[in-house]
């Protein structure tokens, strides 16, 4: 079977075993200030996230195909989805259980461009500032993170929560919003890849660096 991108999450990032991960964003800004310390912000491009992952010591075997997988994406060519590893699930929903095979979606979009609020969730589902969202729209995806603790009310709303980023055009109303495992499309950044290094069984040190590709 032929090889297909963008990577899956099982054919990419559940077979990572991660022991250390910083993951952020890199801001687009322009800085200009004066010496009576004013400082003025122009935000060039809208900012991306940005990930350092650090692998656990794993048997030669297991490194070589990690390598191999990571090599097949010819650089920056090709894309993968990442999820945060300290956020594939909602605070308040450790496993996803408590939501389920439940299909949220967006109710409506703040007048800011940075906020929006969520239907379909069970009665009482709150979201916890530093969940992370994935919603897809058109052939792109937006990776938002919750910015404000809310709770759903008895119809499965929740009230408009602020988000990070900014929201990009072609968001809209209905669109769906996964919570569970949410991913961002990304790119291993060029030259950042180290496969490790072998001793004995054991390949140690085994490192790369992501991108967001929206």
């Amino acid at each position: 079977m032929a090889v297909s991108y963008p990577y899956s999450l099982p054919d990419f990032a559940d077979l990572l075993k991660i022991s250390g991960v910083v993951w952020d964003i890199q801001r687009n800004d322009e800085l200009s200030g004066s010496g009576d310390g004013r400082v003025w912000q122009a935000e060039l491009a809208p900012p991306l996230w940005t990930g350092t992952v650090t692998l656990a010591d794993m048997y030669n075997d297991e490194a070589k195909q990690i390598a191999a997988r990571i090599r097949k994406l010819h650089g920056a060519q090709e894309a993968l989805f990442l999820y945060d590893p300290l956020s594939r699930y909602p605070q308040a929903d450790r496993d996803g259980t408590k939501l389920g095979s439940a299909g949220v979606s967006i109710a409506a979009l703040g007048a800011d461009n940075a906020s929006m609020s969520l239907k379909g969730l069970p009665e009482d589902y709150r979201l916890t500032i530093g969940d992370k969202m994935q919603i897809a729209y058109g052939d792109r995806f937006a990776f938002l993170e919750v910015s404000e603790t809310v709770a759903a009310n008895t119809a499965g709303v929740t009230p408009v929560f602020g988000v990070f980023p900014h929201l990009p055009t072609g968001i809209t109303a209905n669109l769906g919003v996964a919570l569970l495992r949410p991913a961002c499309r990304c790119v291993v950044m060029p030259g950042s890849h180290n496969p490790g290094t072998a001793s004995g069984p054991i390949t140690t040190g085994a490192t790369f660096k992501i991108i967001q590709k929206k």
